[in-house]
């Protein structure tokens, strides 16, 4: 019996609840908090999809923003890695290559880590394609268009797989002005 509830503490703490943003305010004061901002793509029922790092978290479909195919929450600062896709009951994807499934928060700012896109192949099937896609464009016109007040204070940034010298130029732009 003791074992059970040890491990009922254990798997409990595993993951932290966050509250996906559905009203433009910032409610990052701190130099320890940065935003998450995610786009999802795909042609099946979206379960969760886990997330390791400073704030163990499970995003699922009901955190996706109304009308759109984005995720705003906020995080601590630091290393993350995309760990496990659920789509259904029955199909979970565990991601083992990690150098395309890491991402950062950087303190204080927007961090775009991209769109995850997960596409199978039949309703049937057990394969899917699965890439984490940067679309900054469409995350910079989601923020212009959901969030302006929260875009205002705050650089929005790529924090995913690569490199992105448009949202570079971009606020680097911004800075000038």
């Amino acid at each position: 019996m003791r074992y059970f509830l040890l491990s009922i503490v254990f798997l409990t703490g595993c993951n932290s609840t966050v509250t996906t943003l559905e009203k433009d305010t910032d409610l990052i004061s701190t130099a320890d908090k940065g935003y998450l901002l995610i786009g999802v793509e795909t042609n099946r029922d979206l379960k969760s999809i886990s997330i390791s790092g400073p704030d163990n978290i499970s995003l699922s479909h009901t955190d996706l923003n109304a009308g759109t195919n984005f995720i705003l929450v906020d995080l601590s600062v630091g290393n993350y890695e995309i760990n496990r896709i659920t789509l259904d009951h029955w199909f979970r994807i565990n991601l083992k290559d990690e150098e395309n499934w890491q991402f950062t928060i950087s303190s204080q700012s927007i961090n775009y880590v991209g769109h995850l896109e997960i596409v199978n192949r039949g309703f049937f099937s057990t394969s899917a394609r699965l890439e984490l896609v940067n679309r900054s464009t469409e995350a910079l016109e989601f923020m212009e268009d959901n969030f302006p007040t929260i875009y205002e204070s705050k650089t929005l940034s790529y924090g995913g797989p690569g490199e992105d010298l448009f949202l570079e130029y971009l606020n680097s732009l911004r800075g000038a002005q």
